[in-house]
């Protein structure tokens, strides 16, 4: 069996957009801040594993800061996770 893979596609305001492979069936991915290392609740279920694309929600009350996806096998042990990434609320169209 290939080794489970998180790989990280972009985020928008509203979601963080990710591929996997590799991953076991009843695997979790959630959102971690990677400064204080806790996970955010929600994230998705992979009821059925394999491979995919997920898009997890970014909440208006998520702190801004650094982030990771990370995906957790059914007992919560880590399999693997995406790159860091930053979450800031700023409203791009204050810049225009």
């Amino acid at each position: 069996m290939e080794a489970p893979k998180l790989d990280y596609k972009g985020q928008t305001m509203a979601q963080v957009n990710a591929d996997y492979t590799g991953m076991p069936g009843g695997a979790q991915i959630l959102m971690k801040n990677t400064t204080s290392g806790v996970a955010l609740e929600g994230g998705m279920v992979l009821f059925s594993g394999g491979s995919g694309t997920v898009a997890i929600a970014i909440d208006a009350s998520t702190p801004a800061g650094a982030y990771c996806l990370t995906a957790l096998d059914a007992a919560g042990e880590e399999l693997t996770q995406t790159v860091q990434f930053y979450i800031s609320h700023e409203d791009a169209a204050a810049d225009l």
